[in-house]
């Protein structure tokens, strides 16, 4: 069966396991512009994840999306003991699939999509093994940068490291990204570009 997957599609593990059965190929509805996938932070830690994918030929079965991705998370979370991920919806309207996941922390997103997504403190980043040796711009005054020390030193702030592509909605407001990322007019989403080959960096509060 057909596997052109790209990395920016690990988030959607449970549906890539139904699209190496089917031969669909889960990236197309991106690249033309009707993807709405998206990330989101909560304040209590929680990472949610509403994903939206063409789902229109005739052979694709919701029943089995439904499964699938049912089955995924419950395998996920007997490994780990807990109910670490709850599967709030899957359902198939106007030949789009609809999948809503709440992961309990970003690590657990991370694990199971088979992706990097850390949120914590640039000093738990660095005790994470995550290099901080970069140069991040700021989203006011992209003249202002900071570098590992100045990421280091900074108090009240929190640190998201991915390689995802998808967009991400923070629970605050970017105040440093590096250069391959974009923010929204009110910092409040940002997105690593897609042809990046190198992990996007975000400080926000």
């Amino acid at each position: 069966m057909k596997r052109s997957f790209r990395l920016k599609c690990k988030i959607l593990t449970g549906m890539l396991i139904l699209v190496s059965v089917l031969g669909m190929t889960a990236c197309s509805s991106k690249e033309s512009g009707e993807n709405t996938t998206y990330v989101s932070l909560a304040k209590d830690g929680k990472v949610r994840s509403d994903i939206a994918e063409s789902f229109e030929q005739s052979y694709y079965d919701k029943d089995e999306l439904q499964q699938t991705i049912l089955a995924e998370a419950a395998s996920y979370n007997r490994s780990v003991g807990n109910g670490n991920i709850t599967v709030e919806k899957v359902e198939v309207k106007n030949g789009v699939a609809v999948v809503q996941m709440i992961y309990a922390d970003a690590k657990d997103f991370a694990a199971f999509n088979k992706t990097d997504f850390f949120v914590g403190t640039a000093k738990e980043a660095q005790e994470a093994g995550y290099d901080l040796n970069v140069v991040l711009s700021g989203v006011k005054d992209s003249g202002q940068t900071v570098g590992q020390a100045d990421i280091l030193a900074m108090k009240d702030v929190r640190l998201l490291i991915t390689d995802i592509s998808d967009a991400v909605m923070l629970n605050g407001k970017a105040l440093y990204i590096s250069e391959n990322v974009t923010a929204s007019e009110n910092a409040k989403v940002v997105q690593r570009a897609v042809d990046s080959e190198k992990k996007a960096y975000i400080i926000f509060k």
